[in-house]
């Protein structure tokens, strides 16, 4: 008797999934949060289409789009009976060293156009790698206009629009944050001890 219950489920189980392919089916897709790419591209890279089986769709179809440098972060929810909700959070391009484009948590960015990469942080520099410093001064500066971060192991010279800032690192120019705040429009130099502002 157990043997025929367990085999009777496993038939209704079985008939479940092959319908679950023919019913019911996307007839209708929403996609949010683009601006790199068009609702078509997202949807060739998330492998989503109408007519897809509606409880096959899951984050598991996301894989190639999870994959994509672009793409931080997406969601998708099913609507019974018949729709689909993508929702992404993209990267965004913030500063370039000329030839690779870099987002905020250090992604390097493909195919950005040159008019784009324009009017982006501009990072330079030699002596050890310290882009990822570079990029967490992007993200403190992002009010101020910050154009062009060259740094040395001596530490980081900024060109904003009306100031010029001198800066061993990141975490003594955080510790005198009100002195750089307070100076605008002058060429000012921070150390470990405190801040020169020259006129």
């Amino acid at each position: 008797m157990r043997r025929t219950l367990m085999l009777l489920l496993l038939i209704i189980l079985s008939a479940l999934l092959i319908a679950s392919r023919f019913y019911p089916k996307v007839e209708r897709i929403e996609v949010s949060g683009m601006t790199h790419f068009s609702k078509e591209e997202l949807l060739a890279l998330a492998n989503l289409a109408p007519q897809d089986p509606l409880v096959w769709v899951n984050r598991w179809r996301l894989r190639n789009l999870m994959a994509n440098p672009w793409i931080y972060k997406a969601r998708i929810i099913r609507h019974w009976p018949d729709t689909v909700s993508l929702t992404v959070w993209e990267r965004q391009a913030v500063a370039t060293d000329g030839v690779q484009t870099y987002a905020l948590d250090g992604t390097v960015l493909p195919n950005v156009a040159e008019e784009v990469k324009e009017g982006l942080v501009r990072i330079e520099g030699w002596g050890n790698d310290r882009s990822r410093e570079a990029l967490e001064l992007v993200q403190l500066l992002a009010e101020y206009d910050l154009k062009v971060i060259s740094y040395s192991p001596d530490g980081f010279d900024l060109r904003l629009a009306e100031t010029t800032v001198f800066t061993p690192s990141l975490a003594a120019l955080k510790e005198h944050w009100a002195g750089f705040v307070s100076q605008q429009g002058s060429k000012i130099s921070v150390y470990p001890w405190g801040v020169s502002v020259k006129p």
